[in-house]
């Protein structure tokens, strides 16, 4: 009967994390409808590669605190000083990454704007090293709705501060300036918000813990963002800013959306998952409940992208952004696959099979570098997006296996490492 309790608390979970994703995704629409007349393909292509710049450097110090917090039978409380200080120096290990990578990227691209764009960026994780570890309260308690609004309220902060800087800069520097001014806004609320504030003190004990789990989560946390970010490279690379600029809005309109949607799908479920994770029955059962809701709403939401894609370009973003239309229906079945995998990953991580997650992100990644770096210098990006595509289809069956294997197979399967 307990298990009906948590169906209750997984459906109020993923219902207020759809509402505040859709809602939220209503204003990234306005947004990114404002921004597109604002801003050129060059903006948004150097902006997006400032944004890789933040994210490798993350993904490659990911020590999974929230996880962690989540997976432990221990209270946020306990973990509450030392993951704060972990936090600070991580933000500033970030930040001296950031400025060396910017450098580097302005070199490799040849491009001088992009060192000053990712020097200013590399203040966004110092600001958000600061942040309250004890948002993740609201997460390992389920309180959905609380931690729904917060989030809403943060992208609509920088929705309307990278427009209003856009309307003045007309430059790709308003979207970095949006950025940091939702990342001092978090900082704020987190303190505000909970009673419960960190102070600085760090165990030894609790360190520990962190960067035992941290070990093989980094992994996959690296070739996660690798897989979602490393196409921006390298067609940044291959076909400049003004193409990388046209493929991150086609990549916005369709791809991202459903991998949006799984996200909110794996908020409501893994805190879940990671409770039932010891009996078979209830976790078969809770994953496909997932997967059969999961799966309707991402395709009913990506039907407008395969039926009209051009009435979606031409009416959201535009006449100048005509170029997204014959990318948008391959990036919507990618992403449609990706959405599947994510809920394969919440199962993995729940199980902590790291080392299943991390053989489809590896696999994924290399062919995903092969397939579009070959599309592209054979059919420039209509083809590049194809391996998009290609590597997601080819490397789904690895997700079925570690699906099929890991609820048949009792926790101790879990502990295997790659």
């Amino acid at each position: 009967m307990k298990f009906m309790g948590y169906t209750k608390q997984a459906v109020a979970g993923f219902s207020w994390q759809t509402i505040q994703k859709l809602v939220s995704a209503g204003v990234t629409m306005v947004k990114i409808f404002v921004l597109a007349r604002l801003l050129g393909p060059t903006d948004f292509g150097l902006f997006s590669l400032t944004a890789i710049a933040i994210g490798i450097t993350e993904s490659l110090t990911e020590t999974g605190i929230n996880l962690t917090i989540l997976q432990s039978k221990q209270s946020v409380a306990y973990f509450l000083n030392t993951a704060w200080v972990i936090a600070i120096y991580r933000g500033f290990a970030i930040a001296l990454v950031m400025l060396g990578m910017g450098w580097g990227l302005s070199q490799y691209f040849d491009n001088p704007q992009l060192w000053p764009l990712i020097a200013l960026a590399s203040l966004i994780p110092i600001i958000k090293g600061l942040i309250n570890p004890t948002i993740v309260s609201w997460h390992k308690n389920m309180e959905f709705q609380t931690e729904s609004f917060y989030r809403f309220f943060l992208v609509a902060v920088e929705a309307l501060a990278s427009i209003l800087l856009a309307a003045w800069l007309h430059s790709a520097w308003a979207l970095v300036l949006g950025m940091l001014i939702a990342a001092g806004c978090e900082v704020i609320l987190s303190f505000l918000l909970l009673k419960d504030r960190p102070r600085w003190s760090y165990s030894p004990a609790c360190a520990s813990q962190i960067f035992h789990n941290a070990k093989w989560l980094s992994v996959a946390t690296a070739f996660h963002y690798l897989n979602e970010n490393f196409d921006n490279l390298i067609l940044g690379k291959l076909g400049g800013t003004y193409n990388l600029g046209i493929y991150q809005n086609a990549y916005a309109l369709s791809h991202k959306v459903n991998y949006e949607v799984s996200k909110s799908i794996h908020h409501g479920t893994i805190p879940i998952f990671t409770r039932i994770v010891d009996s078979l029955p209830r976790l078969k059962a809770a994953v496909l409940k997932s997967l059969s809701v999961s799966t309707l709403i991402v395709v009913a939401g990506s039907l407008p992208l395969l039926i009209a894609p051009e009435l979606v370009v031409k009416y959201l973003l535009g006449s100048k952004w005509l170029e997204t239309i014959p990318l948008l229906r391959v990036l919507t079945f990618a992403g449609l696959v990706q959405s599947f995998s994510s809920l394969g990953y919440t199962l993995f991580l729940a199980k902590k099979t790291y080392w299943m997650m991390n053989l489809h992100l590896i696999l994924t990644f290399l062919l995903t570098v092969s397939l579009i770096w070959l599309g592209f210098r054979n059919g420039g990006l209509p083809l590049a997006v194809t391996g998009v595509l290609g590597a997601r289809l080819i490397t789904a069956p690895i997700i079925v296996w570690g699906l099929i294997t890991a609820l048949k197979t009792p926790i101790a399967f879990s502990r295997k490492k790659i």
